[in-house]
């Protein structure tokens, strides 16, 4: 019985809420009015006509031609046997090679010219 007061509750104050936000007033922003953009206005050019619009290309593919290359793709990715490692390192291997290269990079860095 609680549960269902509370639910009673919250239906209540979203409802409060909504028609709240729906009784304010916006304010008029009419952009034709402000003066950087009335000239930009009263100079749009022409709209093009819709029968200047390209032509739909002939000879393209059905949905179902599409789906079908594919699951077509798909298949072929799956007959790809899985790389193996060939020689795992450690984490102290990671670490030690991490540690060269960036002893390399400072080097290089401290080569630059600039």
């Amino acid at each position: 019985m609680v549960v269902k007061a509370h639910k009673i509750i919250c239906v209540i104050a979203l409802t409060a809420l909504l028609t709240s936000c729906a009784s304010i007033k916006m304010p008029d922003m009419d952009f034709i009015k402000f003066p950087e953009f009335k000239s930009e206005a009263e100079n749009i050019p022409d709209y093009p006509k819709v029968a200047d619009a390209p032509q739909k290309p002939k000879g393209l593919r059905s949905a179902e031609q599409w789906d079908k290359a594919a699951k077509d793709i798909l298949a072929k990715k799956d007959d790809f046997p899985d790389p193996d490692l060939v020689d795992p390192k450690s984490d102290a291997e990671i670490a030690r090679e991490m540690q060269r290269l960036r002893a390399e990079a400072d080097a290089y860095k401290k080569d630059d010219p600039q």
